[in-house]
């Protein structure tokens, strides 16, 4: 037996009548980048170093080339390998921050600005420093151990930089899209370019770049920042949250279309500074390898 169809339902109101529908929210993952404030620290210092190159070679010998007069440069501090044989390690040090002529220094300070920048903002301002002198070092040693020439110059430290930057974005390759490939392969392609013009010109200290280069590439491994959403309801200040708890606090607290949820920094203070003092250790022990070389190489000043 047939029945009549009921009656058509009123039909219900749409979702958020008579309001504007709300857009659909993107969670942006970001890291907080720290200000270049070493960088451009050190980049003062290297300047104000040129510049007492030029005042004491005025000064002491009565010339403004004083930035290019291998005396003055070893008055101030260049790596000459007898001296430190001697007994003059501090020269591994200073020699970072001398410049033989104002295209060595402008060069230098180009690649500090460009490349300086860029660590310390991934890495933070301690592990920076601790990569470009530290790795700096790595490059004065091996110019000590295999370059009998007088030389100077924050190349080896910049090339630590390189190599902290070729490891940061290698192992966040896939995070940073195309633009941390791109990033990585010009590293890649001013190491492979300036080690050759270095190899294939005269007057460059190749063995400080590949110093500072490993010094770097170690260093980075060990201090890479590793990251973790963070535990902590940041909007308001508010008690500890899982990071499911704060991505929902985020969408019910935030009527924005995009979300920023900025990473933490997991606090791994311990490890790295076992990682340094190994790599000071291993520091260490090149020094006396490098060391036992220059006896052999200019033995007249053994004992």
């Amino acid at each position: 037996m047939l029945q009549p169809a009921p009656p058509n339902p009123s039909p219900l109101p749409p979702p958020y009548a008579g309001e504007r529908a709300p857009a659909p929210r993107t969670i942006h993952y970001a890291i907080r980048l720290a200000p270049p404030t070493l960088t451009y620290f050190l980049i003062g210092v290297c300047l104000a170093v040129f510049f007492l190159e030029i005042g004491y070679g005025f000064w002491r010998y009565n010339t403004w080339t004083g930035s290019q007069n291998t005396t003055v440069l070893v008055d101030l501090g260049a790596k000459v390998n007898q001296y430190i044989l001697l007994g003059e390690w501090w020269r591994l040090f200073t020699a970072m921050f001398l410049h033989i002529g104002v295209m060595h220094l402008l060069f230098n300070m180009w690649a500090l600005f460009a490349i300086g920048r860029l660590v310390e903002a991934y890495y933070g301002h301690v592990r920076y420093a601790i990569i470009y002198l530290l790795g700096g070092l790595f490059g004065s040693l091996a110019s000590y151990a295999f370059s009998p020439s007088v030389s100077a110059g924050a190349s080896g430290a910049v090339f630590a930089l390189t190599g902290a930057t070729s490891v940061y974005f290698f192992r966040y390759r896939d995070n940073f899209g195309s633009h941390g490939r791109a990033v990585l392969q010009n590293m890649l392609l001013i190491i492979v370019m300036n080690l050759a013009f270095g190899f294939a010109g005269s007057g460059v200290d190749n063995w400080g770049h590949i110093g500072g280069l490993v010094g770097g590439l170690l260093l980075a491994w060990g201090l890479l920042p590793k990251y973790a959403l963070p535990q902590r309801n940041v909007a308001d200040n508010g008690p500890l949250l899982s990071p499911a708890q704060l991505m929902t606090a985020a969408l019910v607290k935030s009527d924005q279309a995009e979300i920023n949820v900025y990473m933490d920094v997991k606090n791994r203070t311990g490890a790295e500074a076992l990682w340094v003092l190994l790599v000071a250790l291993l520091f260490g022990a090149g020094l006396y390898g490098a060391t036992l070389i220059n006896l052999a190489r200019y033995p007249g000043l053994a004992g």
